[in-house]
Order: structure tokens, then sequence, then C-alpha cells
């Protein structure tokens, strides 16, 4: 059978779980906030259907594609089933589209679970972990301790309420106000109870807050009283619950309010200021900075039983970035503040595990190597997202084991989620009835065409 691109379709015996896709932060979220905490809450961070607000001022944008050129589509709601980043870029030639066009390509399981399971049917993914996406940019730079907890819990209830609409399939990862360890651990407390397998981390300095700056408590050295909860009763909380801490990037952002002279809240902001675009980098920047940190520290010495996930930052570098941590670790071992037993390698493949995506054949040529560290995403809705059947073909074509797919594609994020397997869908669908408007077929092939030759098909410049 064939799927409309030449390729026959693909078929599939395990339960894929993609680890890390997105909701577009519906407006619903704030429907959450207790009435007598809204006016906190939005005075810290609240959403309209054009803007989003951060302390009180404009953010960068909260998702629904305001900062977009006039005309362009949504791009964190455009990739889904059937999408692929030639049907993107061409989407984006043909700018300005109209506001039918643009309402066809945002895809609704971006905010709706019913919507969403049709999607994962098409994509060939039968559970998810739904992870928030504007909300991960902004939230970080709150300033109000009090307006970040409760929009942490409003949030958090959402989820759960959302994700439930389609039990077995749909599983929420929870915010944490980080800007107090109090907070975090209360509301860490409060979602294992209602049982997330996920509380999520920005890897970044938000605001001059670390997460790994752990300033242990009075107690731990034996002064008595009860003093302010810290980073260390937050990562002892993790140990303790089970929830699995999940690393996320982001793009490097520092809202103006926030930015000291020369402060930098990311790594990635580097590359903007070079003038480039911070995408580029900033993701893995964020977590090298991060994992270099707590791997040369002994900090997963501290805590044998966190559970890490790395999500948003790729995989292919982590093989050489490991070995040369190793190296460090060595050579500087009278260097170090904390007893830390284990080389950073051992450390990671005994606690973590690191999300890839469906065109990262490099990671998947080694498999040996990821065959139980690594975790799939789909990063669904954003534009460069990709459905589960593109990953197995890729998979097949490197001659990866058919066991060492399903834990690539499900069983190793299950294992770390402690989420039992539900299998949906075996068999890639037929194509999608696209309107006549939408690329593909010859015109789709000759546009490429001329892409990749622009030489070729334009008369030269004198």
């Amino acid at each position: 059978m064939d799927t409309g691109s030449g390729a026959e379709r693909v078929t599939k015996d395990f339960a894929v779980f993609d680890c890390d896709a997105h909701i577009n932060d519906p407006l619903k979220i704030w429907e959450y906030v207790p009435k007598p905490e809204r006016e906190l809450v939005r005075a810290t961070y609240w959403k309209t259907n054009e803007q989003a607000f951060l302390n009180g001022e404009k953010a960068s944008g909260g998702g629904n594609g305001e900062y977009a050129p006039a005309g362009m589509y949504n791009p964190i709601c455009i990739a889904g089933p059937q999408m692929n980043k030639l049907i993107v870029r061409r989407l984006a030639s043909m700018v300005p589209l109209t506001d039918e066009q643009r309402d066809y390509l945002e895809h609704k399981g971006a905010t709706d679970p019913k919507a969403r399971v049709l999607d994962l049917d098409l994509m060939g993914i039968d559970q998810v972990l739904v992870i928030p996406t504007k909300v991960i940019q902004n939230l970080p730079f709150a300033e109000n301790v009090l307006g970040v907890a409760a929009f942490c819990r409003a949030y958090n209830d959402f989820a759960r309420d959302w994700c439930g609409e389609v039990k077995k399939r749909l599983f929420p990862a929870a915010l944490l106000p980080l800007q107090s360890a109090e907070h975090a651990v209360r509301e860490l407390r409060r979602v294992a109870e209602l049982k997330f397998p996920v509380a999520l981390m920005r890897p970044f300095d938000a605001a001059g807050r670390y997460p790994n700056d752990l300033g242990l408590s009075k107690a731990a050295f034996g002064l008595g009283g009860t003093p302010p909860a810290t980073m260390d009763d937050l990562f002892r909380a993790f140990e303790e619950t089970g929830v699995v801490l999940g690393m996320h990037t982001f793009p490097a952002h520092h809202p103006p309010s926030t930015a000291g002279p020369g402060l930098l809240a990311s790594p990635g902001e580097l590359v903007a200021y070079a003038g480039a675009d911070s995408q580029t980098l900033s993701f893995i920047f964020e977590i090298q900075v991060w994992l270099a940190q707590v791997l040369l520290s002994g900090f997963l010495d501290r805590y044998p039983r966190l559970r890490m996930a790395v999500f948003e930052s790729n995989s292919q570098w982590l093989p050489a970035f490991l070995a040369h941590c190793d190296r460090l670790f060595e050579l500087y071992a009278n260097e170090r503040k904390w007893e830390a037993k284990r080389l950073p390698s051992e450390a990671f493949h005994e606690q973590c595990v690191i999300s890839f995506e469906s065109d990262e054949t490099q990671t998947m040529k080694q498999w040996d190597t990821f065959g139980d560290l690594a975790i799939w995403a789909s990063d669904c809705y954003h534009h460069d997202a990709a459905d589960s059947w593109s990953a197995i073909r890729a998979m097949r074509k490197v001659g990866m084991p058919d066991d060492v797919q399903a834990k690539m594609l499900g069983g190793n994020a299950r294992r770390m989620y402690n989420i039992d397997a539900a299998m949906f869908v075996t068999e890639e669908p037929a194509p999608i009835v696209r309107p006549a408007w939408f690329p593909g077929g010859p015109e789709l092939d000759a546009w490429a065409a001329e892409q990749a030759h622009p030489r070729r098909t334009t008369a030269a410049t004198p």
C-alpha cells in the first residue's frame, strides 16, 4: 500500500510513547484560577486572544501566532499529521494566507484533547506526555512568587482535567513555581498525589536563580529551627515522590524588565547577540551548561534516586559530551566541592534519558549507545515536528533491530515514567484529502527543485 509519496505504509507491533509534545496554552487554563486570586495572577502572567502579559506588561507572545507576520500561519501549531518541513516551507512562501487557510493549518489538537487523539492516530502515537508552550518561555521571569504559585496550581489542575478527557493516552507534565523553593516543594508533592509522571524545569538562570543553586538548608548543618526550603529540599522531594525531573529547554529570551546590564538568562542569548537566530543553538547550549554543572559536580551522586529526562535539545551531541565530561571529571578531581563517586557518563546512564526526534539519523545509527537512553519526541505541533512513521522508516533504514526500535520509541519513556503500555494504532493511514490550495504533487516537487537550485531557475542578476 502506498502513502502517496512513493513509500509503503508502515505498520508497527509496539506502543509508541511521545515524550515531548505540546499544547498551545489555551485560554481555559486561566479559568482554573480561583476568583480571589485572579487579580494576582492577572498581574503575574495572563493571556488573552491577542497577547500574553508578564508582570503586567506585554510578553513576547502567548502562542496565538500574534508574533508571526501578517497572513502567516501560527508556527507552533503548524506541523502535525502528514506534514513535513518541505510543505511548511512551501506554505511560508504562500504568505499572505487567507483566514480560512490559516484556520485550516492551525491544528485543533493543540488545544482540544479529543482532536488531539485523532491526530495521535494519524501520527502513529499511542500515548503522549503533554507540555505547555509559551508558558515555559515566559513564566520563569514572573516576579510575584504568590502569583506564580497560583498560576502553576491552575495550570496543573487544567492539565490534569485536559489529559483526563482521554485516559491511558494523554499524560500531563506539571509546572512548578521555581521562584520559591518552598512553594515548588509544596506543588511537587501535590502533583505527585495527582499522579503526574513529570514536573518541569528550564535549565537556565532566570533573573539570578539558577536551578542547581542549592543553598543547603540550616537543618542540613544541624542548626535547628525551621529554615525556609531550598533547591536542595526540592531535589530531595523529587527523590521522595518519584516524579521525573523534566529539563525542557527553549530559545533564549530575556524580558527587558528583568534584565540587568550585562546579565544573561540563557547562554543561548550569546548567539542572539552575535546576530544569529537564538533557536539555532539555544536549546543545546542551555542543556549542556546544565549537564556540565550537575555531572561534574557530583549532583546526581547527592540525589541518587532522582530521575531526569532531558527534553527539546536534540541528542546527537551527547556521546562526545559525556566523554569530554569524563575526562574533565578525572582531570579536576581535587577541585570538586562535593563528593562524586561516578563518572558523568555512568551517572547519566543510570539516572537520565534524553529525547530525540525523527530526523536525528546520527542518534539512530548509534543505537548501541542510545538504546537505553533515548526517548522519542514528536515536538508536535511546532514547525519541525514529525510523526512516528517517519522515525520508524529512518530506524529501519539504518538497520536498527526491532526490539531497540520499540525501546527508543516507547519502552524507555514508559520505564522512566512508570506508565503501562497501551497500543491504539498499528498501521499508517492513507493520505489525507487536502484542499486544492494545499501544497502537494508535481507543483510541490517543482517548487522544491527550484529551491534546491535557485540559480538554475532564475534569471542572472546583472
